[in-house]
């Protein structure tokens, strides 16, 4: 066996691991007084980012932490020792489809349906799989000893599972630092992803839509079962790695999952074939995330709306998301901004703002005008979720201080934030994701462009700051 190199520390983490190794003292001696009372079961007072890394990386092996469980204290969990724990073993027994409910399969009037104990919009229960309101359980039959909601219930072979929904979502706006914001998060032992990012459920697969961006919508499709979401990806391994009792709470495993598909916040595509005839959609993405868990935490990315519409032009006629006139250049991006731009005027004369917003007709150009119209998809959310549960980061202030940032986001989670010098160092190592080529890129942005846009975007940055009061939300742009 090779004999392990003695890792060298700077002085900053030097310091770090000595606070470190005081901890682990303090705590081996704390589990021996423990030992020695009868109690086997050993607590902290207080969550460290240290103490919990190192149990996260103790419990590598799953045999290993479910072993470790205190099943004796906890009959309840004892489901856990013959939980399918490996995601394809963990799929036996799941449809993967459910179809659309009909109002006959649920006690609802003209505006309300109610099951399992939930009064919820009629047209949320409608739009989405038939098994979603019945397989997920109230709030308050959550198993208490997750922080993140979890719930035990049988899949379709009569076998016991762990189901979960997202603690918090990275919510958009589709490029403005979602991927690298994931890539830090991802880092911290307490957070575990659903998936490697983007899980398009609540955008496209409950409707039954493909998870590639501009797919049609047929009234055939099938979504895809809420169940074989609640169980989707390896986030059961990475939950159970959190095992950590902390004095006088239920809270046995501190781990939290997240869900980050940014076009949540404005890919509602399609709604137009469900409500025929209407103007504007009656619910929308938020509606269903507020009906699954109302508790929910929100981040929103935000950058510069012109910026934004540069790089997501830039990045979807790369990847042939739209029909682009390769290769790209500012001259053709002026074009489809100016259509873009008259496009949207013209539905103005006869349709509302957040109409022709949310209007799949007017999603067809590279230049994705709508999705920086921030206040409109803003103002949904904060319909059916407290202010407190929402958190809106600038990416530019996120790039010149993203320590800092990250230590706020923290914050906003109620995790312990990242200690000196560890987040720093990641930083080093990683590298930012989802960058083009020069040749996929536009060097600069016309000055007709950018007087086009500005002179576009005044009362919609307006709007958003009087909705978030804070003036920095202008970008510096004219107002």
């Amino acid at each position: 066996k090779k004999k392990k190199k003695k890792k060298k520390y700077s002085a900053d983490e030097g310091e770090n691991q000595s606070e470190y190794a005081k901890e682990q003292l303090q705590s081996r001696q704390e589990s021996a007084t423990d030992i020695k009372s009868g109690n086997s079961r050993v607590k902290t007072s207080k969550l460290s980012f240290y103490s919990i890394r190192d149990a996260v990386n103790s419990n590598k092996r799953i045999g290993k932490v479910l072993t470790k469980l205190p099943y004796k204290q906890h009959p309840e969990l004892l489901f856990m020792k013959t939980m399918p724990i490996e995601f394809e073993e963990s799929l036996e027994g799941l449809r993967g489809h459910a179809a659309r409910p009909s109002s006959e399969d649920f006690d609802c009037d003209d505006a309300f349906c109610y099951i399992n104990g939930r009064t919820l919009k009629k047209e949320v229960v409608m739009e989405n799989p038939g098994d979603m309101f019945e397989f997920l359980p109230r709030p308050d039959k959550w198993l208490k000893e997750f922080r993140n909601p979890c719930w035990q219930r049988e899949d379709n072979t009569g076998r016991l599972g762990l189901f979960c929904v997202p603690y918090f979502f990275i919510i958009g706006f589709t490029k403005s630092g979602t991927t690298d914001l994931f890539a830090v998060l991802n880092s911290h032992p307490l957070i575990s992803s659903r998936a490697s990012k983007e899980t398009h459920f609540f955008d496209r697969r409950r409707r039954g839509r493909s998870p590639r961006m501009n797919k049609n919508f047929t009234e055939e499709a099938v979504p895809h079962s809420f169940a074989f979401y609640a169980n989707w990806g390896f986030f059961r391994q990475n939950l159970l790695k959190t095992f950590y009792p902390v004095e006088g709470s239920d809270v046995l495993f501190q781990g939290i999952t997240m869900d980050a598909t940014p076009s949540n916040v404005w890919d509602n595509e399609f709604w137009e074939n469900m409500y025929p005839g209407l103007s504007e959609p009656p619910v929308t993405n938020p509606d269903t995330i507020a009906a699954i868990n109302p508790k929910s935490k929100i981040i929103f990315n935000m950058r510069d709306p012109i910026s934004r519409m540069k790089s997501a032009y830039q990045f979807f006629c790369s990847f042939g998301v739209y029909n682009c006139d390769k290769p790209v250049t500012p001259e053709k991006f002026h074009n489809l901004c100016s259509e873009a731009v008259e496009m949207f005027n013209e539905c103005l004369k006869t349709n509302t703002l957040r109409g022709c917003t949310y209007s799949t007709k007017y999603h067809q150009l590279a230049t994705h005008l709508y999705a920086s119209i921030y206040h409109i998809y803003l103002k949904d959310f904060m319909k059916v979720f407290p202010r407190e549960q929402l958190y809106f980061l600038n990416l530019e202030e996120h790039i010149a201080d993203s320590v800092a940032s990250a230590r706020r986001l923290c914050d906003f989670l109620e995790i312990p934030r990242f200690p000196d010098g560890v987040l720093e160092g990641f930083l080093e190592r990683h590298k930012v994701r989802n960058q083009l080529s020069d040749e996929k890129r536009i060097p600069y942005i016309m000055d007709e462009t950018i007087e086009m846009l500005e002179e576009f975007f005044k009362p919609h940055l307006r709007e958003l700051v009087d909705l978030l009061g804070d003036e920095k939300w202008y970008w510096k742009r004219p107002h």
